[in-house]
C-alpha cells in the first residue's frame, strides 16, 4: 500500500505529532549507545547539555546522560579545555555556521589524552531562530582492526611510535610503508581523520604530556626527547593544541593530585608540608 499524498504542511504537522508521541531519550540514544567509539551531545544557548549518549556522559567523567543534563564542560574539564570548547560552541550558535571534523585533543579519565574528531551544528526554532547545538564526537583510536585492509598504515604507525624521538619526515614514514606520499596523506585521512604530520605530533605530545604529570624533568630535555625539536617549539604545539603552555599543564596536574591528596588526609598533608 502507497502512502496518501502531503503537502509541506501536512508533512511538518505528522513529523511533529510523532515526535511529540515519543518519550524522551529514544530517539539517538539507543543507536548512539551501540556505536563504540561515537558519542552525541545537545547543547542549549547557555551550552549546559540537555542530552547525551550515555558513552559521551561516561568519557567526560558524568555516570549517565541524564546526570549531565543542566551541566556544562566547566563541571567536568580543565578550565583550559572547557573554555575553548565554550568558545565553539558560541561560535556555531552566534554565526549559525557549523564546525565540522575539529580535531581536538581531549584528557581521558586516567590522564592520558585522547583525540576526537567533533562535529558541531546549530539548532533552530521554528520561527529560525537559533535554540542551541547538537554534536557528534568520534574517538580517534589506533588497534589491529584499524588496520585490517591496510597493513601498510600499521607498519607506518610502528615506525612513527618507536622513532618520534627522531627527527623524521612524512616521505621517511611513507617509505617504511611501501607507498608514496600522497598516499599516505590519504590513507592517514580516511583512518585517523588527520594528517601524517598531525599524527605524529599526537604521539609527540602525548609523550610530552606524560613527562610533564609522571617526572620534574626540566621543560627544555622534555622537549628534545619527546622529539619536539626544543622547548619553544614544544610551547607552541601546546598553545596549539591543548590552548595551555606545558608549565601551566605540569601546574594543573600537581594542583589536582595535592587537592586528591588533602582530601583523602589533611592531617598528613598538613604535617607534610609545614
Amino acid at each position: 500500500m502507497k502512502s496518501l499524498p502531503l503537502n509541506a504542511s501536512e508533512l511538518c504537522k505528522l513529523q511533529s505529532e510523532f515526535l511529540d508521541h515519543l518519550r524522551p531519550g529514544q530517539l539517538l540514544e539507543g543507536l548512539f549507545n551501540s556505536i563504540p567509539g561515537v558519542f552525541y551531545f545537545v547543547k542549549d544557548l547557555e551550552s549546559r547539555f540537555m542530552g547525551s549518549s550515555n558513552g559521551f556522559a561516561r568519557t567526560i567523567g558524568a555516570a549517565s546522560a541524564q546526570e549531565l543534563i543542566g551541566k556544562m564542560d566547566h563541571d567536568y574539564s580543565p578550565d583550559f579545555l572547557a573554555d575553548a570548547f565554550y568558545a565553539d560552541d558560541q561560535a556555531v550558535m552566534i554565526s549559525g555556521k557549523a564546525i565540522y571534523d575539529q580535531v581536538e585533543l581531549v584528557p581521558s579519565a586516567d590522564g592520558s589524552l585522547d583525540w576526537l574528531c567533533t562535529t558541531k551544528v546549530p539548532l533552530f526554532a521554528s520561527d529560525g531562530s537559533i535554540v542551541g547545538l547538537a554534536g557528534i564526537a568520534r574517538l580517534i583510536r589506533d588497534n589491529d582492526a584499524v588496520y585490517a585492509d591496510h597493513p601498510e598504515m600499521h607498519r607506518i604507525v610502528d615506525y612513527a611510535r618507536t622513532h618520534y624521538r627522531k627527527k623524521i619526515s612524512v616521505s621517511d614514514m611513507a617509505k617504511v610503508g611501501g607507498v608514496s606520499v600522497s598516499s599516505q596523506e590519504r590513507l592517514f585521512r580516511k583512518i585517523f581523520g588527520l594528517t601524517p604530520l598531525m599524527y605524529l605530533r599526537k604521539i609527540r605530545l602525548n609523550a610530552a604530556c606524560a613527562m610533564l604529570r609522571d617526572t620534574l624533568t626540566d621543560l627544555a630535555p622534555i622537549a628534545v626527547e619527546c622529539g619536539l625539536s626544543d622547548q619553544t617549539n614544544m610551547t607552541r604545539a601546546f598553545r596549539l593544541e591543548l590552548k595551555i603552555t606545558p608549565l601551566k599543564y605540569r601546574r594543573r596536574f600537581q594542583e589536582a593530585r595535592l587537592s586528591n591528596r588533602k582530601s583523602l588526609n589533611p592531617a598528613r598533608i598538613q604535617h607534610s608540608v609545614t
